[in-house]
């Protein structure tokens, strides 16, 4: 089914019907799914303007009535013939729309949204597919898009190898270095560090760890200022369970060989389950031997394993993404990862140690792998993480 045509037929002020399915009747359908696509060619304000007979409305009432999975187009009245100008969507279509707002220069009074919704339950390759139907159907990729595509490519990007999901299969870890660089990779340092500095970070008090954190909503980073430079490293991070699916794609179409190791269905699923989740921390161990003790980051024996908010729940995550933010750790000043060896105890004395390096990416399985933050020296230590949620359990 056309997108278009689907949305069409589900919204009240669209009086044009789906194609039929005969070859000259598909041609004519996309010439008109386009011109609904970019129809105005003045622009018009925001706070006045309701559906104007072509699905679109303003932003602001797009955010009201975005609800669940679903995909949208973004069209900016104040361009060349009003075109779209962003395609979007997620199992939260409202959240992916505010992160799109929040980040775009585009004066948000010339902008209107039209919302296709998908499934209640619908998994995220078929919202996915929604946005790519849309995309075809406007005939080019949306300039928005290009440039959150190219500035991913400029700013952080996370790359897996075949090798890289053996690892995480056989270790429960994988450690990927200069995962972002440059400018990126130094002011989302001095953008962590600023959230301790103004008072942002507070200690939980918890027993066993001793870090000051910051839990933040990434539908809400400050995209200019003194925090901004956190958005490249949160990018990366987010893009963690994407990137495991491509992976995992790859490794399959690829020629086998004799060495490689079969990847196992707990795995296969645990990548096909994992999403990006609401929330991020941004933590700092202090220099006085702040530590973290041996723990799991989804311990079923954990009395509170499940307590708390569908998707932010202990027993939710799938895998944690650690960034490290220390441009210039130095051995001395500790405060390494420790991966202990899987199965094993933390007095079993069978682990490694991971320097907390800048640009250093960790991602592991966080109900297996048993890890602890050693005490820190000399100097701060940060680090920003995300839990990825398990879509079979928030759906």
């Amino acid at each position: 089914m056309r997108v278009a045509a689907a949305v069409s037929r589900a919204s009240a002020s669209t009086s044009t019907s789906a194609s039929s399915s005969s070859s000259s009747s598909v041609s004519a359908s996309v010439v008109a799914s386009r011109q609904r696509w970019r129809r105005a060619s003045s622009p018009r304000r925001a706070t006045a303007r309701e559906d104007d007979g072509d699905g679109f409305i303003a932003l602001e009432r797009a955010l009201d009535v975005a609800r669940g999975a679903g995909a949208f187009a973004v069209r900016d009245d104040a361009s060349p013939n009003a075109t779209v100008v962003y395609v979007g969507g997620g199992r939260d279509a409202r959240l992916e729309l505010e992160r799109y707002a929040s980040a775009t220069t585009r004066d948000a009074s010339t902008l209107s949204v039209r919302v296709v919704a998908a499934p209640k339950r619908a998994r995220a390759t078929v919202v996915r597919q929604r946005i790519k139907d849309i995309i075809e159907e406007l005939g080019y990729v949306p300039e928005d898009n290009v440039e959150a595509a190219m500035e991913r490519k400029r700013n952080a990007s996370a790359t897996f190898t075949r090798a890289h999901l053996e690892a995480l299969q056989r270790d429960g870890y994988v450690v990927i270095d200069d995962a972002f660089v440059g400018d990126a990779a130094t002011n989302a340092a001095a953008a962590a560090r600023a959230l301790y500095e103004r008072g942002i970070m507070q200690n939980l008090r918890q027993e066993g760890r001793d870090d000051d954190v910051a839990v933040l909503a990434v539908g809400q980073l400050p995209a200019s200022g003194e925090f901004a430079g956190l958005k490249p490293c949160v990018d990366l991070l987010l893009g963690v369970p994407d990137a495991l699916r491509r992976a995992l794609a790859d490794a399959d179409a690829a020629p086998k060989s004799t060495t490689d190791v079969a990847l196992d269905a707990d795995l296969r699923s645990k990548i096909a389950r994992c999403e990006s989740p609401d929330r991020l921390m941004v933590a700092r161990y202090g220099p006085e031997a702040c530590r973290y003790v041996p723990h799991l980051d989804n311990d079923p024996s954990d009395p509170s394993n499940d307590a708390g908010t569908p998707g932010l729940r202990p027993s939710d995550r799938v895998f944690t993404c650690i960034a490290y933010l220390n441009p210039d750790w130095v051995p001395d000043h500790a405060g390494r990862f420790r991966a202990f060896r899987l199965g094993h105890a933390a007095d079993s004395g069978s682990f490694r140690d991971v320097d907390p390096i800048l640009g250093r990416l960790v991602v592991f399985d966080s109900a297996r792998l048993l890890h602890e933050v050693r005490p820190s020296a000399i100097k701060d230590r940060y680090a920003c993480t995300v839990w990825t949620k398990d879509a079979s359990r928030v759906a």
